[in-house]
């Protein structure tokens, strides 16, 4: 007696309203035949279907069959191979040429889509080899990218960065401030920036302050405009510290 296949959920006979992924017609599935339903189903679906197509078998062979993804994967993956295998044994003069040639066609698109949920090493080994030296590659490829980065960077890094003195960090904060306002005689801004953050990390980068660096978070506070709703919003500079004031210079004279 034949026994019908555990790998996939076949249609009931005579149900008028089944699900997209069962396989099968209105007669149900014919035991032993169940390879050629599923098939038939990948022939007809778009490629945007294949995922849910395969958790949707997946699923019942997992639940019925008490089976594991990995030997499912691999009998749908021997499935498809030979059947692709098959079509290209047909006669290529005859009749059914074209139609041999769709079906290997949407089998491709099917093997590529096993291929991205790869994780068992099914496809042949000739190809996984070919596919981690593309993938070595491309790592070497993007460390010496990376590299190049690295020693680009280093050419903006200081041996010893300039100190603030004594306790006048705001002080030079606030003249950092008066250079982001400050206006050329066209009433141009001198500096034009969207954010603040290039000033705040200038600071960290270039500056230290009482032998330390500059975290950055204290520097952003610094920049962070005062919310006179919110006291913990911003760092506002004493008026002690305001100790100078950049002006225009007077060319009249």
């Amino acid at each position: 007696m034949v026994m019908a296949s555990p790998y996939f959920k076949a249609r009931r006979p005579f149900d008028f309203r089944p699900h997209t992924y069962e396989i099968g017609n209105i007669l149900g599935a014919k035991k032993g035949f169940e390879d050629n339903h599923f098939l038939a189903k990948i022939y007809d679906l778009d490629t945007g279907h294949y995922r849910p197509l395969y958790d949707f078998h997946l699923q019942h062979f997992q639940n019925t069959a008490k089976g594991t993804e990995p030997i499912y994967f691999r009998h749908i993956w021997q499935l498809v191979e030979g059947r692709i295998a098959y079509f290209k044994s047909r006669n290529p003069f005859s009749s059914d040429r074209e139609n041999h040639e769709y079906r290997i066609a949407k089998l491709h698109d099917f093997m590529e889509f096993l291929r991205s949920i790869d994780q068992w090493n099914v496809r042949p080994l000739e190809e996984i080899i070919v596919e981690q030296n593309i993938s070595l590659e491309k790592q070497h490829n993007e460390i010496l990218r990376l590299r190049e980065k690295i020693a680009e960077l280093e050419q903006y890094n200081v041996s010893q960065k300039i100190m603030v003195q004594d306790d006048h960090l705001s002080t030079f904060v606030d003249l950092l401030q008066q250079l982001g306002d400050l206006e050329l005689p066209n009433g141009r801004k001198l500096l034009r920036s969207d954010h603040q953050s290039p000033f705040y990390k200038m600071l960290c980068k270039y500056f230290s302050y009482d032998g330390k660096d500059i975290p950055i978070n204290t520097a952003r506070n610094y920049f962070t405009r005062k919310d006179s709703k919110d006291a913990k919003k911003g760092v506002a500079i004493p008026e002690d510290k305001k100790l100078f004031q950049i002006v225009i210079r007077n060319t009249d004279s």
